[in-house]
Formats: C-alpha cells, sequence, structure tokens
C-alpha cells in the first residue's frame, strides 16, 4: 500500500449526512484508511449514529466525543494528533456533508504522488449537480478574500486539468505529515471559518505546494450545519477575516484591507442585509481587532 491515511472529520449536527458519508468510505478501492469521527457535542443523534457505523463498517473508525463544542479548528487538531500519533502517512480533513465516487480517495492519493504535492484537494460540485464548488482557488488582492476558481459554473470540462493552486478550503484536502511536522497545527482562535484559509496560507509560505486534481471528485452539501447566511456564520467570517489579515499580511497591506472592507461594510452591505445582519457584522470585525491587540 502506498501510506496510511487518517481520515479526520468534526461533527456537529451531523447526523442527517452521516449515512451517505459512511457509505461513500464503504465503497472505496483505497482501503488504507483509519477514520477519526471527532463529535463537537452534538446536540442530535450524531455521536450514537457515529458508535452504530463503527461497528457495521469494515474499515477502522476511532469515534472521540469531545466533552464541549471545541470548533473545527480545535475537532481537526485532536483528530490530526491522534492519527499523527498512530503513524499515519496522510491526513485527510473531510466535511462529512461531502459524497464520493469509488475511486475518490486513490486518484487524490496517487495524483499527490505523481506530483510531489504536500496538500492536495479534487474537484467539488455542488452536490447532485454539474455546478462546481471549487477547482481550485485564489485570494483577491483589492479586498484580502478568498474565491473559489469555477463556482457556480456548468461544468464542460473547463477545469479538467491537474494544477497547483493558490488556495482551497479543507472541504476535502490531503494533506502530508511533514507538513504538520513543518508549520504545525490548526489555531483553534478561529473556531470555526478561516482556520483552513489559515493552515493552507501558513503551509504555501512555508514552500509547501497545494494541487488541484480533477480526476478525483466530491459532491457537498454547503453549510448544512451552520447555515447560508446565518448569524453565525456571518459573525466568524467577518471576525476571523480581521483576525486571519492582521495575523498573516503585511502592516501597510492589512490596513489597506480592512480600511477597504469596512467602508463597504458600512455603505454597500446597508442595501443587501437587514440592520440585525449589518449589525453582527460590524461587531465581528470589532471583535476581530481586539482578537488580535
Amino acid at each position: 500500500m502506498k501510506g496510511k491515511i487518517g481520515i479526520i472529520t468534526v461533527l456537529y449536527k451531523s447526523e442527517s449526512v452521516l449515512p451517505e458519508f459512511f457509505q461513500s468510505l464503504e465503497q472505496q478501492t483505497y482501503k488504507n484508511f483509519v477514520l477519526y469521527v471527532i463529535d463537537n457535542k452534538s446536540p442530535d443523534n450524531s455521536l450514537a449514529l457515529s458508535e452504530e457505523f463503527k461497528t457495521k463498517s469494515l474499515f477502522e473508525t476511532v469515534v472521540i466525543a469531545n466533552a464541549d463544542n471545541y470548533g473545527v479548528a480545535k475537532g481537526n487538531n485532536i483528530g490530526i494528533k491522534q492519527a499523527l500519533a498512530d503513524n499515519c502517512d496522510y491526513v485527510l480533513l473531510s466535511n462529512n456533508d461531502v459524497t464520493f465516487g469509488a475511486e475518490t480517495i486513490a486518484n487524490l492519493l496517487n495524483e499527490t504522488l505523481k506530483f510531489n504535492a504536500d496538500m492536495s484537494v479534487p474537484k467539488i460540485y455542488f452536490h447532485g449537480t454539474n455546478l462546481i464548488w471549487l477547482a481550485g482557488g485564489y485570494f483577491v488582492k483589492r479586498n484580502g478574500w478568498s474565491r473559489h476558481i469555477g463556482y457556480l459554473e456548468q461544468d464542460n470540462g473547463q477545469y479538467n486539468t491537474a494544477q497547483r493552486t493558490d488556495y482551497a478550503p479543507t472541504c476535502f484536502m490531503l494533506i502530508r505529515k511533514n507538513v504538520f511536522d513543518q508549520i504545525g497545527m490548526m489555531d483553534e482562535m478561529y473556531f470555526v471559518y478561516w482556520d483552513d484559509t489559515d493552515f493552507v496560507y501558513r503551509a504555501l509560505n512555508a514552500g509547501k505546494l497545494l494541487w488541484y486534481f480533477p480526476s478525483s471528485v466530491v459532491n457537498h452539501k454547503e453549510s448544512t450545519s451552520t447555515g447560508i447566511l446565518s448569524d453565525f456564520s456571518i459573525y466568524y467570517k467577518y471576525r476571523n477575516f480581521v483576525y486571519f489579515t492582521i495575523k498573516n499580511r503585511h502592516t501597510i497591506y492589512a490596513t489597506y484591507i480592512l480600511l477597504g472592507n469596512l467602508f463597504i461594510h458600512i455603505f454597500k452591505n446597508t442595501l443587501i442585509w437587514n440592520y440585525k445582519q449589518w449589525k453582527i457584522a460590524f461587531k465581528a470585525m470589532i471583535d476581530g481587532l481586539k482578537m488580535s491587540i
């Protein structure tokens, strides 16, 4: 076998998506993996369901029940540390609101070895559609936010070439063990959102290579646990954007980005959001500044 993979997935209100997630793993042609299920004290039946699937699955599953909701970053770190302690050669960080075909992990690993990638991501679709969710990614210099290549485009084969990429979320990302040895774990200050961006940004700055491999395919049920444009997601996305910018960007560039985003929020978002959403985002940006002091 080509190396042991530790698959890390963090649960929170994941009950509805777990059956298809476990089914996807069950059918994989690549078998040398261990699934690490990290439950963040889910208020639903996620933990019990995981324990049930553990007894039925043919692959090894380790279930870790946290005493509280520690957030995605700390949840991932708990799983990563256990996988590395169990001598895994690779870590595959995976959402559980995803489904994928039998060759997905095999293709991702084969391409990773072929191109000597340190980190790799597949082509990701919106679940049940031919619409692309991710075909690699990049940072937008004028505002500091990240973007997915191909987002909401119909897939006509326009992103079928393997290539290096400047950004990707850890929705489904294969990472060599030595990346963690060199740059450490995820920053738990984020709790959720931007924690993966921070990790990838630090890895790339350390000279690690991130590749996009379209031969590996995943389907994503977006925002199953946090909701799209929920109060929760607005708060943490904006708070953590500010924290990430101050932490990782040069002072002059960070100032330019933050002032620009504040201007956009004050004058543009008033036309898009209701007052409650506007107020949450404004408070989030202030809290992001406080985190960075």
